[in-house]
């Protein structure tokens, strides 16, 4: 039985101010039927964008992901929409083994849970790599269980180890900086919305942890 096969939607990221550009895009992407692709139009590389629908959760088919440059210079990034047969689990039943995927470039937050509330991660943070020092107004877990580093918290920068539990509340600095492999549970709460998701996105193009 063959599949029924939809046109792919096509959104200008370009067209819609930075601080509305994400929600609209996920709104979108979750629109789509399984299988169904989103087009994004962007300035830029995307990939960031496949690693922030992976941290919120969305059935993005990662591995059918690509993107190419036109000549004009502009990014298409294609977001396939998962082919899902089941409905998503109310629980999550994992291990910081099982969920395990570090990025080349950046820190890979990997999204294990989502509430109205609260989300849940594993981050894996390969060493050199950082989460950009920002302030964003969600309350922060952090808990280390493998690897060493450094972290601010409000005006204080501490030494990381495993074991090690930081608590940030909303407003305070927080960022991580990997010495060696990192892994950690990372808990935010409430769910971030698109403004504090901003700094950290235009610092990691910068490749700017401060």
């Amino acid at each position: 039985m063959e599949t029924k096969q939809h046109d792919p939607v096509t959104i200008d990221a370009m067209e819609i101010p930075p601080p509305e550009r994400h929600k609209k895009i996920f709104e979108t992407f979750l629109s789509l039927k399984s299988g169904q692709e989103l087009h994004v139009r962007v300035d830029h590389d995307p990939a960031h964008l496949l690693e922030h629908m992976k941290h919120e959760g969305l059935p993005v088919d990662a591995s059918a992901y690509t993107s190419h440059m036109g000549d004009d210079g502009i990014f298409i990034g294609i977001f396939p929409r998962s082919l899902e047969t089941l409905p998503p689990e109310k629980v999550k039943i994992t291990s910081i083994d099982g969920e395990r995927s570090y990025l080349p470039d950046r820190f890979s937050p990997v999204g294990i849970y989502a509430s109205e509330n609260c989300k849940v991660l594993i981050t894996y943070i390969k060493a050199g790599q950082f989460i950009p020092v920002h302030s964003p107004s969600t309350d922060l877990t952090f808990a280390v269980f493998k690897g060493t580093g450094k972290a601010f918290a409000g005006e204080r920068e501490v030494e990381l180890l495993p074991g090690s539990i930081i608590v940030v509340p909303g407003g305070e600095k927080r960022g991580i900086r990997a010495e060696t492999d990192m892994e950690a549970l990372h808990i935010v709460s409430p769910v971030p919305d698109e403004n504090d998701h901003l700094e950290v996105m235009k610092k990691l193009q910068e490749n700017r942890y401060l």
